[in-house]
């Protein structure tokens, strides 16, 4: 293992001392306890993310005996987490965006929890264009190895098409890929070792239907504890038939439900089926209402084999489902068709699953779903009762995280809303475009300027391990590329920046940082000058010269009162880009004029 040190940047004497003054902030940063970004998440950090390490011990209901747990209504962490107070909210994660992310968080908690495989480690995503650069959904795709069909399926609405190399045989490194539509079809080979995201170029204009289809189905647990949810959607259905409609690409929609109990329940399964007519929807909905379970697991098996098996789908549309349980399946019951099939037929029919836990559902039920929604390109929703959210008051951080609108929580049609728009404004391309993703650090007075920039760098080292397109093993030997800039008056800035970001680098126990004293030596052999365009090929070639085996890249720019610095995580060996991530920096924290 190369041993861990830092990159040395600094040439110029004011920079000699930020060096110094880094290690006094690293030590003041150790005593205070700010270090271990690569560490698992903290409390408040996992209960964004949906999960709290307190449910990790006991897991109430993850058994496969079969016999009945203790009352859900008696369960002391549910009762804890269904506060009296009305207002169903909402905040989600996108385990396919933190890919890495979700790869440890399996790792973390599988062996403690029942669950299927879905062996999701390797994942390449094919992306189906037309010859404008316009997705194209609904395009039948096959992967081949050989002449053998391992999996085949249709693109989503961004034209996007999930194949998990980790499903087939170890000793199998190329594929092939045949794309199809009405208009054409096109084959592609694929490299098991080459890029995880390829895009595919049809030579023919895609074709839309004048009207989209969109299909909204509600796979909705009914058993006892669900009464506020059965409520939510009885209230807010006509609101969000009502948003839908009046998009401007005026979509046909239908909603539809498969509502599930358990054995011994009133029913096992209730078939709703897809209706454009919302009267009769709504008159389908008034009757249904929360009752029996017991025991914590449902039998969300049976109710997504009528999901995937027996409802009738749009064929050149969008399709969406949403599960929405507070309780893990049952796995005992030795049904042949699982979740893990049900998350296969999904995927081959273009079918994306969002998964919804609500109130008290534990980490055995958050894993299942989790499986669920990543394996079909959809997210995992997490509802709370009334808690206030970041956005919502409280005193401003030095550093936030702005995602999009600086969305955080919202109210659960709204999220049902905000996804179906997203997946309609994939396909025609109309609809303003969200504020991207960037992490924002300001001066505060009671705060040191290097404090401030290390919070703000170990957020963005954090996110670009945690959306790496790949899994990162921990200790990965990695490296700095100098940041690079548009304007020599910013060379200074650009070699403090990166030496605030070779501190959070250190630190974060994903990586262990190579050393390379001559990195001066190779970039005038490169020939490579730190303003301007840096080719990234370039970039990567130095990160092999100093052995490294990923590479983070920055380049920085000047705006009228703030920095704005662009990262980048490259992978070495194919030159392909993990993760990006921004930031937007207060002109007072860098040096001074």
């Amino acid at each position: 293992m190369v041993k861990l040190v830092k990159l040395s940047f600094a040439t110029h004497p004011v920079l000699l001392l930020v060096s110094a003054a880094l290690l006094m902030l690293m030590s003041s940063c150790a005593k205070k306890g700010y270090y271990g970004m690569g560490s698992p998440a903290g409390p408040a950090e996992e209960r964004v993310m949906g999960f709290t390490e307190d449910e990790t011990t006991a897991l109430p209901g993850a058994t496969t005996s079969g016999k009945a747990a203790k009352s859900r209504t008696s369960d002391p962490k549910r009762a804890k987490r269904r506060p009296a107070a009305s207002g169903l909210r909402a905040g989600y994660a996108d385990d396919n965006k933190q890919f890495n992310y979700f790869l440890h968080f399996l790792e973390r908690y599988g062996s403690g929890i029942p669950h299927y495989p879905l062996s999701i480690k390797e994942r390449i995503i094919l992306n189906v264009k037309d010859r404008k650069g316009k997705s194209v959904p609904n395009a039948d795709v096959t992967i081949y190895s050989g002449s053998t069909v391992l999996t085949s399926g249709r693109t989503y609405s961004d034209g996007s098409f999930l194949f998990f190399p980790s499903e087939y045989r170890k000793n199998l490194f190329r594929y092939k890929a045949v794309v199809r539509t009405l208009q054409g079809r096109k084959k592609i080979s694929i490299d098991r070792q080459g890029r995880r995201d390829i895009e595919i170029i049809l030579d023919v204009p895609r074709k839309l239907p004048k009207s989209i289809p969109l299909d909204i189905l509600f796979v909705l647990d009914t058993t006892g504890s669900m009464g506020e949810e059965i409520k939510r959607l009885k209230k807010t259905i006509e609101i969000m038939n009502l948003n839908l409609i009046s998009l401007p690409s005026k979509p046909t929609v239908r909603f539809g439900m498969v509502l599930y109990k358990d054995r011994k329940d009133a029913y096992r399964t209730k078939v709703v089926p897809l209706t454009g007519d919302l009267d009769e929807f709504q008159k389908a909905l008034s009757t249904v209402s929360a009752s029996g379970g017991g025991d914590t697991p449902e039998d969300l098996q049976s109710a997504l084999k009528e999901a995937i098996q027996n409802i009738d789908w749009n064929k050149d549309g969008v399709r969406l489902a949403f599960i929405i349980t507070d309780a893990p399946p049952h796995l005992d019951y030795g049904q042949q068709y699982t979740y893990g099939n049900a998350s296969i037929g999904a995927k081959k029919n273009g079918i994306k699953i969002h998964t919804v836990g609500t109130g008290g559902l534990n980490i055995a039920g958050e894993y299942i779903l989790r499986q669920i929604s990543q394996y079909t390109l959809g997210r995992y929703i997490f509802l709370t009762y009334g808690e206030k959210g970041e956005s919502e008051g409280g005193r401003p951080g030095s550093v936030s995280h702005h995602t999009g609108s600086n969305f955080q929580t919202d109210k659960l049609e709204a999220i049902i809303i905000r996804f179906a728009k997203e997946e309609l404004n994939n396909i025609t391309g109309k609809g303003a475009a969200e504020d991207d993703e960037y992490f924002s650090a300001e001066k505060r007075e009671d705060e040191g300027g290097m404090e401030t920039l290390q919070k703000l760098f170990d957020l963005a080292v954090s996110q670009l391990v945690d959306y790496s397109s790949i899994m990162i093993p921990g200790k990965t030997p990695a490296a700095i590329f100098p940041i690079v800039y548009n304007n020599k008056s910013l060379a200074l800035h650009a070699e403090y920046f990166s030496e605030q970001l070779a501190l959070s680098l250190s630190r974060n126990k994903t990586f262990t940082m190579v050393e390379r004293a001559d990195l001066q030596r190779i970039l005038e052999e490169m020939k490579l000058q730190l303003t301007g365009v840096v080719p990234e090929d370039k970039a990567v070639k130095a990160g092999k010269l100093m052995g490294a085996k990923m590479l983070v890249t920055g380049r920085l720019y000047a705006k009228k009162n703030r920095y704005e610095l662009f990262l980048k995580l490259l992978r070495v060996e194919s030159g392909e880009v993990l993760s990006v991530t921004k930031a937007r920096i207060d002109r007072t924290l860098g040096l001074s004029e």
